[in-house]
């Protein structure tokens, strides 16, 4: 009786224990499909959330599309009123020419005669002598090329006019420079800055030279003299254009040089022979000093100009501002002078000219 009763206690308690195990596998099986029903629920909502992103994009890509259309449209209408422009100030400028040149013009011994319009410079002995649009220096080819005794020159008349090339200090002149001859200026500016030519005139080269000027532009004046400009970041003008004074033909840079930083080489030659561009002009008043040029042997082989300047040597606390009132001038004139900004910073024992 007891080992039945002892049975009994035994097969209950191991029913029991497996309803016990039972309930626990049920627990778990409904915490994991609720789990799960959770889980489906928030894949449910990022799908409607991408599905709604997808909507917005699409929209957003459309709008997009249909503006960027609108624009190209109207970038291509923009280009069309721009070229028409263009046409326009190209018809201007032709007839500036003629206003601004003496109709029928010549050159007989550096004056001018009044008979050949603008459109017919190209006409002219003076443009067609030794012409050449690939060398640098065409004349030195000819064995007529001999100094005239005496040769009046015209640098500014009422109809072509004049102007600066660059307004800076000339740090490097005209004469010998490191055992050879340095046969141009050394005019200080700015990268980009505008270069201008200093007299009506045909562009008759302008290309890179690997020979040290980098890009350079010859213009062949109607008084017979030619003018260069080298070391050009940028060239605006070809061959054979028509160039009156004061038209911007390049910006200053350092190509073909690049160990004296951004400046202008500028040279003036009359027949190949090269001529100190101080004699005419004034780069402390940046002017002309006279009308007129005389060509002659003394001219074409005088001594250089010397390069003469006041200079002042920066010390703690100087500002332009201050050298500016302390020597009487402006800021802007120290500016031009040195090739700076006015917001540039001086350095101490920096030379700075004043005059």
């Amino acid at each position: 009786m007891v080992k039945f009763k002892l049975f009994l206690v035994l097969f209950f308690s191991v029913n029991f224990c497996f309803a016990q195990i039972n309930i626990g596998f049920l627990g778990l099986d409904f915490n994991k499909s609720k789990q799960i029903d959770i889980l489906n629920e928030r894949i449910d909502s990022l799908n409607a959330v991408i599905s709604d992103n997808r909507k917005s994009h699409t929209k957003i890509t459309r709008e997009l599309d249909s503006t960027l259309n609108t624009t190209t449209q109207e970038l291509f209408e923009i280009k069309s009123i721009l070229k028409n422009y263009q046409d326009t100030v190209k018809v201007l400028k032709k007839q500036l020419y003629d206003i601004t040149t003496p109709s029928d013009s010549t050159l007989m011994n550096g004056e001018y005669n009044s008979d050949v319009a603008s459109e017919k410079w190209s006409e002219m002995d003076v443009f067609i002598e030794n012409w050449s649009t690939t060398n640098l220096f065409p004349y030195v080819y000819t064995k007529n090329n001999k100094i005239p005794n005496s040769l009046n020159i015209p640098l500014f008349k009422y109809d072509s006019g004049f102007a600066i090339p660059f307004e800076g200090n000339v740090f490097s002149g005209f004469g010998m420079r490191r055992g050879r001859m340095h046969k141009g200026l050394d005019i200080r500016l700015q990268r980009h800055d505008t270069v201008r030519a200093c007299m009506a005139g045909i562009v008759r080269f302008a290309s890179y030279n690997s020979g040290g000027f980098g890009n350079i532009i010859i213009i062949r004046h109607l008084n017979g003299l030619e003018t260069y400009y080298a070391h050009l970041q940028k060239m605006v003008v070809k061959p054979n254009d028509m160039i009156r004074a004061g038209d911007f033909i390049g910006t200053g840079g350092t190509s073909g040089t690049k160990r004296t930083g951004p400046h202008l080489h500028f040279e003036c030659r009359w027949k190949d022979y090269p001529l100190d561009p101080r004699l005419f002009i004034d780069y402390t008043k940046f002017e002309l000093k006279r009308d007129t040029l005389l060509i002659s042997p003394k001219v074409l082989r005088a001594k250089p100009t010397p390069t003469r300047g006041k200079y002042h040597t920066i010390k703690s606390g100087d500002t332009l501002y201050g050298l500016a009132l302390r020597y009487k001038t402006s800021v802007s004139r120290l500016c031009k002078l040195n090739g700076l900004k006015k917001t540039s910073t001086l350095r101490i024992n920096q030379k700075i000219r004043i005059r």
